[in-house]
């Protein structure tokens, strides 16, 4: 079994909040989308640290979106006095993304978001109106190639539990469009 097959269940959940169906339908407040953003960048930039710090980006050279994230923030944003403060989910998130030491469980947490953005943020591309910079990537096919040859059955287990803190974000986000 591939490991997005072993990563199925929790992709489709976390592609199952009411988070993730208001983007798909176009009704997502763009305030939601704005302060999601800037968590994103959050532990994108946890993420990306401990991903160089195992080594792990030397093959997957331009696959770094955390400053690229804020870019497209600040061009949302432009001309209006908006700020956001750090989530808990988002500090708890980077906190637990530092803690580990094992490349293969942050290479797990590279695959779940980075990968993510390769495919299905080209398609969020066309569906939220906003700057979105840190899903252009110059060399995607690379990429993928690169983080494929990465990928093995065993960071199935740590890639679900990124895909839980994805669903544990996102339902963050639900309560809010109750």
């Amino acid at each position: 079994m591939s490991l997005k097959d072993l990563t199925k269940d929790k992709h489709a959940a976390a592609e199952g909040t009411k988070f993730m169906k208001a983007v798909f339908a176009k009704t997502l407040p763009m305030t939601l989308w704005e302060d999601y953003t800037y968590q994103k960048a959050i532990w994108y930039r946890a993420i990306e640290q401990q991903a160089q710090k195992a080594g792990l980006l030397d093959n997957l050279s331009g696959i770094e979106r955390a400053d690229l994230i804020m870019e497209d923030l600040s061009e949302m944003v432009a001309g209006r006095m908006v700020y956001y403060t750090p989530r808990e989910i988002s500090k708890d998130y980077a906190i637990y993304l530092r803690g580990l030491t094992d490349p293969k469980q942050i290479l797990a947490h590279l695959y779940t978001w980075h990968m993510g953005d390769l495919f299905g943020g080209q398609m969020i591309k066309k569906i939220v109106e906003a700057p979105h910079r840190h899903l252009d990537f110059d060399n995607a096919r690379e990429l993928m190639t690169n983080m494929r040859a990465m990928l093995t059955d065993d960071l199935a287990d740590e890639a679900n539990v990124a895909f839980d803190w994805a669903i544990r974000i996102l339902s963050v986000y639900d309560s809010a469009l109750e």
